[in-house]
């Protein structure tokens, strides 16, 4: 396994888990035949968002997770060439808009149609799941076609009964025909966290005394690669080598804080000079952001004796940055708080393009499965994947 290491950025407009879910779900009408959906959109799509709408007093996500897996195993089964994509990914593409639009604020409906493109899926499968007599649980689900916010497939019952249905009514509305390809994601995560503390008797000054500080530091620094293979590939590229939306995220927090207590001498006027006790307060925290988005090759190869190796280039984009810096002093009665300081702009930076490279061994019963995850001996750098080799039934 190797790994290089680079980076990169965009920013674009925020967004709401909310907001979208209304978007995919803004309307349950009257369900259409396979020949109307064939008819809207020229093609039978090829790809299902599963996402769950279960309240956390019903269990949330948690709830439906083997209906879900049930739903997925099925789908592959019945319709091999139908790629399947979670609340996860609905996740991850809301984050890189809130990062792409940190600047920027406000929802807007590009952005959501940004989302939309991104995860690029005209199906859509709402799963749930509700209190049933006696302490049982229902489940319940529903597939739209966002394309004309219309239901095309629904389902209620027991995890069985919703999955044989719901994939038996949907089977005709997908894809049957494709080319073969890799489906799944791939992802990179570094996570570094450290806190140092320090205490001392503070700078030298004239009129204090006793003084006691305490001085802390910490660095959080998370850096997250995800590449996400789905649909068929482009005009000159093979199974092995296509072009897919890769996501590169950094995130970058400093901050430096120190405490100090003591005995400062103050001067009133009228007065003789005296001791008081004083409390002093000073923070200052660099945030900085990266993102990249940008299609880019992911190279997957297979040897003869079942060892395969992933190799991932990441994009470069921009980062950007600021410092805040806040204090506060009680000391003697004359003295004035200090005034409090605005955030301060980092000039825009860079991060570079990046690449990693992770590997396995086909399992023989699976072969078109790949699946694992590494750490590296840094002990903070792990390399999970999950692919899947779609093809047509028979091949």
């Amino acid at each position: 396994m190797r790994f290089t290491a680079y980076s990169n950025v965009r920013f674009s407009k925020a967004i709401t888990l909310n907001a979208l879910i209304a978007l995919l779900f803004c309307a349950v009408s009257t369900p259409l035949t396979p020949v109307d959906v064939a008819a809207q959109s020229g093609s039978k799509p090829s790809s299902v968002v599963i996402r769950d709408s279960t309240t956390e007093a019903n269990g949330g996500e948690s709830a439906t997770k083997s209906l879900r897996d049930k739903l997925k195993a099925a789908l592959e089964r019945e319709s091999p060439c139908t790629e399947t994509m979670d609340d996860q990914d609905i996740r991850d593409a809301i984050q890189d808009e809130r990062e792409r639009a940190l600047l920027e604020g406000n929802d807007s409906t590009e952005a959501l149609k940004m989302i939309g493109e991104r995860l690029g899926s005209a199906m859509v499968m709402n799963v749930q799941a509700l209190p049933g007599p006696g302490g049982t649980t229902v489940f319940s689900a529903f597939v739209m076609d966002t394309r004309s916010a219309k239901t095309v497939a629904r389902a209620i019952g027991s995890e069985n009964e919703v999955a044989d249905k719901l994939v038996r009514d949907l089977a005709s509305y997908l894809a049957d025909t494709c080319k073969p390809h890799w489906a799944g994601t791939v992802r990179y995560v570094f996570s570094y966290n450290e806190t140092k503390t320090a205490t001392d008797e503070g700078a030298a000054h004239a009129v204090r005394k006793n003084v006691k500080r305490t001085v802390t530091q910490t660095s959080n620094m998370l850096h997250t690669i995800k590449a996400s293979l789905q649909g068929t590939p482009g005009a000159g590229e093979s199974v092995g080598s296509p072009k897919v939306q890769v996501m590169q995220r950094r995130q970058f927090t400093f901050r430096k804080s120190s405490n100090s207590v003591g005995e400062t001498r103050c001067r009133e006027p009228g007065k003789n000079p005296y001791f008081t006790n004083f409390s002093e307060e000073y923070s200052e925290t660099t945030t900085m952001l990266g993102q990249g988005t940008d299609m880019m090759p992911v190279f997957i190869s297979i040897d003869d004796d079942g060892r395969y190796s992933i190799h991932v280039t990441a994009p470069a984009g921009v980062l950007i940055g600021k410092i805040e810096t806040t204090r506060s002093y009680s000391g003697c009665p004359s003295e004035k708080p200090p005034t409090p300081e605005p955030p301060r702009s980092l000039p825009e930076g860079r991060i570079e393009a990046t690449s990693f490279e992770a590997g396995g061994k086909v399992d023989r019963k699976n072969k078109d499965v790949l699946s694992g995850t590494q750490t590296l001996p840094d002990g903070k750098t792990t390399i999970s994947w999950n692919l899947r080799l779609v093809k047509p039934k028979g091949k």
